[in-house]
């Protein structure tokens, strides 16, 4: 009888180990005593082997991974002898490392295939980023196909085969369209940032075996912001667990070319956003004690009338703000549990960089009014938001200001509407405003028209209720009617220049196709809302 005894050092001892094993038999009996057995840091946690049949072959194989340390003292590798044991975890784990590696390969080639082609030759910020999840979908691809069908499921190997030759096609398809962007868009030198390695679980194990990709760095070039020094990725990431901050990061903005003069109407809510953001950042001492801003401001109003883009055009206003316009889809997760933490994450993301303004769009989707109804899910995550905005009101450092926007202000809840003492209604436009309006994009898109002063005062007074996108999408129908007009032959040898120009008849058989978007009684309810709990011009 040989004796093989496991000896650590005793703070790696989680329980005694020892194996007998009888030679000389067909079938000799192996035992272990104790339920968990710890070997280094090293090795994995096994799990727990209560009895085994080892043949003489699966011995030999044991004996000679065994290390001797000295008389009667030897060491095995628990990896070794669990391989040997139950070769069927070993696929089963070779399966779920090759399915997580081919979902996920899928997934990013998929989002780099939709940046690339959404996005102009000219957007170099948005095609780095396509690079970016090619370069790390084409890592998961060649992870994926390092396992071979035989080490699977027999059950299992037609499933992998067939997505090895899809694998192996997409490979080559994704290596192509990287090459093309790299031609373009050549690399701007090293890159300091690391991947952060990809956990593949498996059910077999009681801890997590972490897979290390390729190391590849990642550039801060790839978000579609232009980070200032203080703003690199890794900065922004500071104290945020990649899982949720990096996806945050997409939602980052430009600081675009979008002014508070750009924007025609909405008054109130241009004066009110200019002394709650943008005189601050002129003087900030002067905006202290009873002066201190307003760190929540909810815009609500019916939609289409540019709630989104006031947000954006203080942004713009203040160049050095972070801007993060977050919806309500990139705080949400069907895991439990997760949704507090990306909440938790884009707080910190918004620390990290600021001033930061984080803008939620559809607010009352994620944060209505609290019942017995809902989900533990959508609760915890409300609880999360609301500490999160505490932190951050109470501090007077933090730099922070947290703009919503909704069309259903009463539907959001009592504790949230606290947290956005400024709440200004972004009412449909005036007639002056609508007139401003639809001259101004006339105008900027070079379209000809034939409209009198007195025409145009027409004009402003049959538009009563459209929103500001409703008034678009009229000039657009009605910039269609001259071309109707003509046959497909006529079209053919048409310039632009020679189409008649615009008229008033021609916006009055658009109407009876563009009607306004918002009802009479959709406007008073939020009106009345902005008499008794907001403000309003």
């Amino acid at each position: 009888m040989n004796e093989i005894a496991c000896y650590l050092r005793p703070n790696r001892i989680k329980c005694a180990f020892l194996c007998r094993v009888i030679s000389g038999t067909t079938s000799p009996i192996f035992v272990t005593l104790g339920d968990t057995v710890y070997i280094s840091g090293f090795y994995r946690v096994i799990g727990i082997v209560k009895r085994e049949v080892l043949l003489k072959s699966q011995l030999d194989s044991l004996m000679s991974n065994v290390l001797s340390f000295g008389k009667n003292c030897f060491l095995i590798s628990l990896i070794v002898l669990e391989r040997m044991l139950h070769p069927q975890k070993l696929e089963q784990q070779n399966y779920e490392t090759f399915n997580k590696a081919y979902l996920k390969s899928k997934q990013l080639v998929t989002e780099g295939v939709s940046i690339d082609e959404i996005s102009s030759n000219n957007d170099e910020q948005r095609k780095r980023i396509a690079m970016e999840k090619y370069r790390i979908g084409i890592e998961y691809f060649e992870k994926a196909l390092k396992i071979s069908p035989d080490k699977v499921y027999p059950e299992k190997r037609s499933e992998v085969i067939t997505h090895r030759e899809a694998m192996k096609r997409n490979l080559e398809a994704t290596k192509g369209r990287l090459s093309d962007l790299e031609k373009m868009f050549p690399s701007k030198g090293n890159r300091n940032l690391q991947h952060r390695p990809v956990q593949f679980v498996s059910p077999s194990i009681s801890k997590p075996q972490t897979a290390q990709l390729p190391s590849r760095p990642i550039s801060s070039e790839k978000k579609n912001i232009n980070y200032s020094n203080a703003r690199t990725r890794s900065n922004l990431l500071k104290g945020v667990d990649d899982k949720f901050g990096g996806p945050l990061l997409n939602e980052i903005l430009n600081q675009d070319d979008v002014k508070m003069s750009d924007i025609i109407g909405a008054e109130a809510a241009k004066r009110a956003l200019e002394e709650t953001v943008i005189l601050p950042t002129v003087n900030p001492s002067l905006f202290s004690g009873l002066r201190q801003p307003a760190q929540g401001i909810l815009l609500f109003g019916p939609p289409g009338n540019g709630k989104t883009l006031l947000a954006r055009a203080v942004a713009g206003e203040c160049g050095s703000m972070m801007f993060l316009n977050v919806s309500a889809a990139s705080l949400t997760s069907k895991w439990v549990g997760d949704a507090e933490k990306i909440v938790r994450a884009l707080f910190q993301i918004a620390r990290n960089g600021q001033p930061t303004i984080i803008f939620i769009d559809e607010i009352d989707s994620i944060l209505c009014e609290r019942n017995e109804k809902e989900t533990e899910v959508s609760r915890r995550m409300k609880t999360e938001f609301l500490i999160q905005m505490d932190g951050m009101l109470s501090s007077k450092d933090d730099r922070l200001l947290v703009i919503g926007a909704t069309n259903r202000p009463e539907e959001l809840d009592s504790a949230i509407l606290r947290r956005f003492p400024k709440r200004i209604l972004i009412d449909v436009p005036n007639a002056a405003a609508r007139l401003k309006l639809i001259m101004s994009l006339l105008e900027k898109t070079k379209t000809s028209f034939d409209l009198g002063l007195a025409q145009r005062q027409i004009l402003a007074e049959w538009t009563h209720g459209y929103s500001n996108s409703d008034l678009v999408a009229l000039c657009r129908e009605a910039a269609m009617v001259p071309i109707r007009d003509l046959s497909r032959k006529d079209i053919k040898n048409l310039v632009s220049t020679e189409l008649r120009p615009i008229t008033l008849r021609d916006f009055e058989i658009a109407m009876k196709a563009i009607k306004p978007s918002t009802n009479e009684r959709m406007l008073q309810k939020l009106r009345k809302y902005a008499a008794t709990a907001g403000q309003s011009d």
